[in-house]
């Protein structure tokens, strides 16, 4: 029971917290101002990169609002008494071509956005993907309590399973339909069972 108690009053905490939502805007404000000292971005550079968000943003939106509608037809067909698969076949397939949209979208926001640095900036950037390859090891090492902000008694599904569960996530970016779970084996798991 005390680990659930921890766990329950550190997530008050987080979610108590205000954090500054970014705003697309011409004219940014501070967010993401220490990746702008990091990457000793220009102002010409901060505010194009914000622009860019925004248009990316926008064109985002008619996907997401179309998956939407979608999930809604889908729901209505699997409430009839006798739900047509061609029906639920051809809204599954929209939604899948809504959400390669949406992460080519993503990817040429990237690429849009990583052509707006200098050689020395990129050299930068390397190092944050570089350091973004050691998150799984650096939570690992949260959750056994080796590294700050781990929660004592809270084990990840992987350590008790020997498998990773994963769900689609929002990260401004991304598809937002809901699909099922996914269950990885961590490698070097024997997966008989």
């Amino acid at each position: 029971m005390k680990p659930f108690v921890v766990l329950l009053l550190s997530a008050a905490g987080v979610f108590g917290q205000t954090v500054p939502i970014p705003g697309f805007a011409p004219n940014p404000g501070p967010p993401l101002i220490e990746l702008k000292q990091y990457l000793t971005l220009t102002d010409a550079q901060y505010v194009q990169l914000f622009d860019n968000m925004g248009q990316s943003q926008h064109a985002v939106a008619g996907y997401q609002q179309r998956i939407y509608q979608l999930q809604t037809e889908i729901a209505n067909e699997t409430a009839r008494p006798n739900p047509d698969p061609m029906e639920l076949g051809t809204r599954y397939a929209e939604i899948e071509q809504n959400c390669r949209a949406i992460t080519n979208e993503s990817k040429a926001l990237r690429d849009k956005n990583g052509g707006l640095l200098t050689d020395p900036q990129k050299a930068k950037l390397k190092t944050l993907e570089d350091a973004l390859k050691m998150y799984p090891i650096v939570s690992q090492a949260q959750s056994a309590s080796l590294l700050e902000g781990g929660v004592a008694g809270v084990y990840p599904v992987g350590v008790i399973t020997g498998a990773i569960g994963t769900t689609p996530f929002y990260s401004g970016m991304g598809c937002l339909a809901s699909f099922p779970a996914r269950i990885i084996p961590v490698a070097g798991q024997d997966n008989k069972k």
